[in-house]
């Protein structure tokens, strides 16, 4: 059993072939490459067969030393503590060759799953990981909770598809997500995908989105460059309203009230005192009155933006292990159009079409308080009737402890002067 450099060959066919993050792909490795930043895959092979894997990208630090990452990997069976150990003893002899300071490792390995109530509903059992990283002289960066900019989320909100079919999965939806979902697919919503030249549709809703919500988003550049290195891995859904349609759907159902209230007073006449007939003419005619004015907006909206009005997008990974929402954004003026509510929804098929069993929410804060800042998204996934994956944070090790100890005080200097 050996660490070693892979081929693209063989990291590919090893992270295809076990639970791996999208970030460990090999499109990522040719996004890194061609953008400048020193990237690696290595792993442990035993009889020339692969049993880790792992990208690793190295980023300038002080100038002459480098801070190494392994973008939610390696991956490998935790369990096995001979491959552990030969793949992190291997790591670190690998790192002081190429002038490292120190490494950052965040598996992608579970360690609770919970309810979005913040209880835990399952102990996945593998804390020993703790104490195979302390043996190599790491450090346990803290069970951390909230949004960073650099580190990555330590909270999923996750469905697991496995061996459901759509049917089973609408049925343990909540009632607003079910209502809001047949809601999208009545009244002529429709979904195309957008391509690269076609992102600015997407950024749009994003920025739009952000600036509603006060979330920092990620620049255009993210996003663009990773449709263009994963291709048809990345995948942007357009939900938009056919105006057309929608207007033919509303005034069938304006059709369909008058007739009822039409019976209704007709049941009236012949028997003034049917208070239930009576309080249908009430009831019918309300909810006449609401549709007559959507049919008025509808018509308006057609009148304005033509055939199709575009209401909400989104950006997704897709690897064969999971599908993963990563970012999306609404018009909030058509938000009743529920156009993000069916983008779920075509994609959660998608994935079961596809034979994926996970679909990724992706990231909560893991405060689960009703102050949280990201309190309703957490209620949102919560509807779909997600879990919680809470991951096992990360890990830290020095590399060159001399140079890490200098680069820590200077840290420490420069937030006393605020710099």
């Amino acid at each position: 059993m050996e660490f070693t450099e892979l081929s693209i060959e063989e990291f590919n066919h090893f992270t295809r072939n076990n639970f791996s993050h999208f970030t460990q792909t090999e499109e990522n490795y040719r996004l890194k490459t061609d953008g400048g930043t020193e990237t690696y895959l290595v792993g442990v092979k035993h009889e020339d067969a692969v049993r880790a894997a792992c990208l690793v990208t190295l980023t300038p630090v002080m100038k002459v030393m480098k801070y190494a990452y392994t973008n939610r990997g390696p991956v490998m069976d935790y369990s096995d503590k001979r491959v552990f150990d030969t793949f992190f003893t291997g790591l670190k002899q690998f790192l002081k060759t190429k002038n490292v300071l120190h490494l950052r490792v965040d598996p992608y390995e579970v360690i609770n799953e919970r309810n979005h109530e913040g209880e835990i509903t399952k102990d996945m059992g593998n804390r020993y990981i703790f104490e195979y990283f302390k043996s190599h002289g790491f450090r346990h960066d803290g069970f951390t909770t909230g949004f960073d900019p650099v580190i990555q989320i330590r909270w999923h909100s996750v469905l697991d598809l496995s061996n459901k079919t759509p049917d089973d999965v609408l049925n343990d939806m909540d009632s607003l997500r079910k209502r809001n979902i047949k809601k999208a697919e009545k009244h002529g919503l429709g979904i195309k995908f957008l391509d690269l030249e076609d992102i600015d549709v997407f950024r749009k809703f994003m920025k739009d989105t952000s600036e509603m919500k006060e979330f920092v988003d990620r620049d255009d550049e993210y996003y663009i460059s990773r449709k263009k290195y994963f291709k048809d891995n990345v995948l942007i859904p357009l939900v938009y309203v056919d105006l057309e349609s929608y207007n033919e759907t509303t005034q069938k159902d304006i059709d369909k009230l008058k007739k009822n209230i039409e019976k209704a007073q007709n049941a009236v006449e012949k028997d003034p005192s049917n208070e239930k007939q009576q309080k249908k003419i009430v009831n019918l005619s309300e909810q006449l009155s609401n549709i007559e004015d959507k049919l008025e907006e509808g018509k308006e909206l057609l009148e304005k933006h033509g055939k199709e009005l575009p209401v909400a997008s989104s950006y997704y990974f897709v690897t064969p292990h999971e599908v993963v929402y990563l970012a999306g954004g609404s018009d909030n003026d058509f938000r009743h159009f529920a156009g993000s509510y069916l983008i779920q929804w075509k994609m959660i098929n998608y994935a079961i079409e596809n034979n994926i069993d996970i679909y990724n929410f992706y990231g909560i804060s893991g405060d689960f308080t009703p102050d949280a800042e990201d309190a309703g998204v957490v209620q949102f996934k919560k509807g779909f009737n997600a879990k919680v994956n809470e991951y096992i944070g990360d890990f830290i090790q020095p590399i060159n402890k001399p140079a890490y100890l200098l680069y820590q005080s200077m840290n420490k200097v420069r937030q006393k002067l605020g710099r």
